[in-house]
């Protein structure tokens, strides 16, 4: 009899493309498995039809499934049976009592997780390490191989139709691809959008083809920016993806689209303000940058970012400079190809580290 597993991921965007390599790593020990995501409406029409998983559901915690007669129904819709796992790297008590409705006989999860009450096998949270190479964790009581991240990824995030709306507007032999993503659900966690204006018009004297990925919130942000396409609320997530996977370089604030270039094994370099590397949110791949002001004494000040800094001063953003952002984005533009086929290295610098 074929097992089910469940994966229970219902946070950010993010937090679910980091659970990938994961479900992945199911299939990868258990070839005739049958991995079942559970995830939010949005990350789930993002996550349909990719290789890494066979069916994804949508559990709409704040919506139609908010009750608890809604959510046990919901629960029931998921046929958990004798030969179902479910694996849950969401640690809120709103995941726990989904699972519960469930009434799975094994459930594996982390030992900070309110899930942990209920479940079969508990497993230690480790801490300062890569989200999506901790989730890999979660398979240890199963008595799967040590899967390392690196054997997962690349994951191909496109469909073919997405793959060649993608091509539509960029072209390889024009001039290297940069992709800029200047959003973030949390205010605090954006670099500035002139900052970004100003990063934007170097890359095009410099000869790059410059194109913004983001939601609506940033878009017409490039107005007026002669050489900049501007992709911003134009797109669904997997073309998304997919204009990122044909970047030479992708610069992001630490949101989702660090992970969509992580995941496809796309140069990146991420700024990171209030939130900081340790959480397990940075970029990972072939040599990848962070910049931040690691010398600030107030960083990091939440563990999400926040509306506004609580200091008034959002120095950990506004002392990033844009020529230390241009140095790392030219040096990555050089490297490019070198840089697909490398062995994974992940630098971290400090503002300090490079000339003004």
């Amino acid at each position: 009899m074929t097992t089910k597993y469940i994966v229970v991921q219902t946070a950010f965007l993010g937090d679910v493309l980091l659970t990938l390599p994961l479900c992945g790593a199911i299939k990868r020990m258990d070839p005739t498995a049958h991995v079942v995501l559970v995830t939010t409406p949005a990350a789930c029409e993002f996550v349909k039809g990719l290789p890494v998983v066979d069916e994804v559901v949508a559990f709409d915690k704040r919506g139609q499934h908010r009750s608890r007669a809604s959510r046990k129904t919901f629960a029931s819709s998921l046929n958990a049976h004798a030969n179902t796992v479910v694996i849950v790297p969401h640690k809120s008590v709103r995941s726990m009592l989904l699972v519960r409705s469930m009434k799975a006989q094994r459930i594996v999860t982390y030992s900070d997780a309110a899930t942990r009450w209920i479940a079969t096998d508990v497993v230690p949270y480790p801490l300062h390490m890569l989200d999506a190479r901790r989730h890999l964790a979660l398979l240890n009581p199963l008595g799967a191989e040590k899967y390392t991240l690196e054997s997962l990824v690349p994951i191909s995030l496109q469909s073919h139709a997405d793959e060649s709306w993608a091509n539509v507007e960029l072209r390889a032999d024009t001039g290297p691809i940069v992709a800029l993503a200047p959003g973030a659900a949390w205010p605090t966690k954006r670099w500035p959008i002139a900052y970004f204006r100003a990063l934007a018009s170097k890359l095009v004297q410099s000869g790059a083809q410059v194109v913004i990925v983001g939601d609506s919130s940033v878009q017409g942000a490039m107005d007026g920016i002669s050489g900049v396409i501007d992709l911003a609320g134009k797109t669904t997530l997997r073309q998304a993806a997919a204009i990122i996977a044909r970047s030479n370089v992708v610069i992001s604030n630490d949101s989702a689209p660090v992970h969509l270039a992580s995941l496809q094994h796309v140069p990146v370099v991420a700024l990171f303000g209030p939130t900081v590397p340790e959480f397990g949110f940075a970029p990972f791949g072939p040599n990848v940058q962070v910049i931040e002001r690691a010398n600030l004494a107030c960083r990091p000040c939440s563990a999400h970012g926040s509306e506004r800094c609580p200091l008034g001063t959002h120095v950990c953003m506004t002392k990033i400079s844009v020529d230390t952002v241009f140095d790392s984005v030219h040096h990555f533009i050089h490297a490019h190809d070198e840089n697909r086929n490398a062995s994974a290295k992940t630098t971290t610098s400090s503002q300090e580290d490079f000339p003004h």
